[in-house]
């Protein structure tokens, strides 16, 4: 089983100055969609909204082969993001007494904890309480599980954190779990101002981390290993946005290595050179079939299989 946890909301999109279309989104539930498509085993963990739009939610989920039994729900109204740029997407989040960041009192089941391969967690849901300490206990209650393997995508919206001490410090916590981490450029600059290749080796080294993937727009992409450094090119594209990239490219990195049954500690451990390479390729062809369309709109593993 792969767990995703994290926040779910509604992206608002500009279609010109005056209009906006609406789609199901959340840097979380992103990547659950992602890996529904990806025909990975992949369930989604939050809390939803029994309103019309948490309606609308639970039923994109269900439709994209997500599993949908570890979801709670709730009389709070669903979240709201306004994307106020497109082509590098700036959002206004509204998350006040919302359902998705009002996600407590939730635990999950002994059985639900030792069959989880994979459990990734991103986003605002680990920057605002209460649902930042929720998913630090699950983070911890699923570690305890010795063969689980933590995937991280802090994916930082700077204007809803009013605590950047508080963030950092959840952020060094989270780090302690941690096996597989992604960041981009833009992440990493709020967290250090420190040169990154330096900033990302200290950190595998300090905090055990298997794999760290540092993302950078249009440039492409870094992997870091204990032993190696990988670096994939983009290849130049036309693009509609570039809403939901990051979070399917750890989709695509998520897959790779359960395709290759490598979502095992032992064999993350030691995976080689040439399959971290592929892993990555892999991840940017997802990445990039996103981006050719509007909002987040992850590919169907028809379409990228060939590249696995």
């Amino acid at each position: 089983m792969i767990l995703v946890a994290g926040e779910n909301l509604i992206d608002f999109i500009p279609l010109n100055k005056n209009k906006y279309n609406y789609y199901v989104g959340g840097s979380a539930l992103n990547t659950a969609v992602a890996l529904g498509r990806l025909e990975t085993n992949v369930y989604f963990c939050s809390q939803i909204s029994k309103d019309f739009f948490g309606t609308t939610i639970l039923s994109y989920l269900i439709n994209n082969k997500v599993k949908t039994s570890k979801i709670k729900f709730s009389n709070y109204n669903s979240t709201i993001a306004i994307v106020v740029n497109k082509k590098k997407p700036d959002f206004n989040i509204y998350t006040k007494d919302t359902a998705s960041i009002n996600f407590k009192d939730y635990i999950l089941d002994q059985k639900t904890l030792s069959e989880i391969k994979l459990a990734h967690f991103s986003s605002i849901g680990l920057a605002l309480k209460p649902s930042s300490n929720t998913f630090l206990k699950l983070i911890k209650d699923i570690k305890k599980n010795k063969k689980s393997i933590i995937s991280f995508d802090p994916n930082i919206r700077a204007t809803i954190i009013k605590d950047k001490s508080y963030f950092i410090k959840t952020f060094k916590k989270i780090l302690n779990f941690s096996d597989i981490v992604k960041m981009s450029d833009e992440d990493f600059k709020y967290l250090s101002k420190k040169d990154f290749s330096k900033q990302i080796r200290n950190w595998i080294e300090k905090y055990s981390i298997k794999l760290f993937i540092l993302t950078l727009g249009a440039q492409g992409s870094i992997a870091y290993t204990k032993t190696n450094k990988i670096i994939q090119k983009n290849k130049k594209i036309k693009i509609s946005d570039t809403v939901g990239a990051g979070d399917t490219f750890i989709a695509g990195i998520i897959k790779y290595l359960d395709y290759n049954k490598s979502l095992n500690l032992k064999k993350l451990d030691k995976i080689s050179y040439n399959d971290l390479k592929k892993c990555l390729f892999f991840a940017t062809k997802v990445a990039e079939q996103n981006c050719v369309k509007e909002g987040c709109d992850p590919p169907y593993l028809k379409k990228v299989e060939k590249f696995i």
